[in-house]
């Protein structure tokens, strides 16, 4: 089952479309905040988990094969979860412009976008990437 990791301090702004898109798609959802506020905004959202446990224990726990971390985010520890397992295969992390942006939806005048930078990637994808399982 595809699965995302999103770690999240107090903001969902930068990763609200890109929740909502992957729920859609039916991909298996998980985010990771101790803000009660994010927590609520990502159940809104349809995140199918959302979860206060540490992010080792949640990538040991639905071994997600995408990660994302917001730079507001526990960065360090995130980073060091994704490395020590060995599980994720690509680590993502917010950005205001980067080379993967992901279209999260579309109006008459404009699409709207959510942009990430490459931190991990063991597939191989190449870049600019639209997709965050882009090689998987």
């Amino acid at each position: 089952m595809r699965t995302l990791l999103v770690v999240l301090a107090d903001d969902l702004t930068t990763t609200a479309g890109t929740l909502k898109l992957y729920t859609a798609q039916g991909v298996r959802t998980v985010v990771h905040s101790q803000n009660e506020n994010v927590r609520n905004q990502a159940a809104e959202l349809g995140v199918t988990h959302v979860e206060t446990e540490d992010p080792y224990d949640l990538i040991e726990k639905y071994e997600p094969q995408v990660v994302v971390c917001d730079y507001n985010g526990p960065l360090r520890a995130t980073k060091l979860a994704v490395y020590r397992t060995g599980i994720p295969q690509k680590l993502y992390l917010t950005a205001t412009e980067g080379a993967t942006s992901i279209s999260v939806g579309a109006s008459a005048d404009q699409k709207q976008w959510e942009h990430y930078f490459r931190d991990l990637d063991r597939t191989n994808a190449p870049l600019p990437e639209t997709d965050l399982f882009a090689g998987l």
